[in-house]
């Protein structure tokens, strides 16, 4: 009984440290209008957040809160944010489209995912060719249904980890 329980003490243990931990200690933070180096190993990039505003629903952004009446969503917008990106290093010209996503997070923790759109000027359709060198610029939409947007994160899609942040 007790060899088996030093075997399971060792396996977990062995668990819990072969686990990569998300952390932002490393990420990049600056405000509105930075520019912050992202490097993930692979690819390094400048990546700039010069506005979030609100507009109004981009073509093809679906289902959304605005000017529906509803008491739990009174302040319902949908928010845009301006980025600009130059590759610096790139393994392939659609990788930061498969590897990078945008949240905006409210003062109080809630984090909105960024939403596919059909906008001519949205980010994923410009960076789906983005070679090494290049410089693309686009909007990042969400639906902040509760609270204004304070904070932009730069994330990792795939492992999640925090890679930049943008205050407000």
């Amino acid at each position: 009984m007790r060899r088996c329980l030093v075997v399971l003490a060792t396996v977990f243990a062995a668990a819990l440290i072969g686990v990569p931990r998300a952390t932002a200690g490393d990420a990049p933070i600056g405000h509105l209008g930075d520019t912050l180096r992202v490097d993930t190993g692979k690819m390094i990039a400048d990546v700039t957040v010069s506005s979030v505003q609100p507009v109004d629903p981009p073509p093809g952004f679906g289902y959304n809160r605005v000017g529906i009446p509803v008491k739990s969503f009174p302040n319902s917008a949908v928010v845009r944010a301006d980025v600009a990106i130059h590759a610096v290093r790139v393994p392939n010209p659609y990788q930061m489209v498969t590897d990078f996503t945008f949240d905006g997070v409210t003062p109080f923790g809630d984090a909105y995912k960024s939403r596919a759109s059909d906008a001519p000027d949205a980010l994923d359709a410009a960076l789906t060719n983005a070679p090494a060198g290049s410089i693309v610029r686009g909007g990042v939409y969400w639906e902040a249904y509760r609270d204004p947007v304070s904070t932009v994160v730069l994330l990792d899609k795939k492992t999640g980890y925090h890679l930049a942040q943008w205050n407000l």
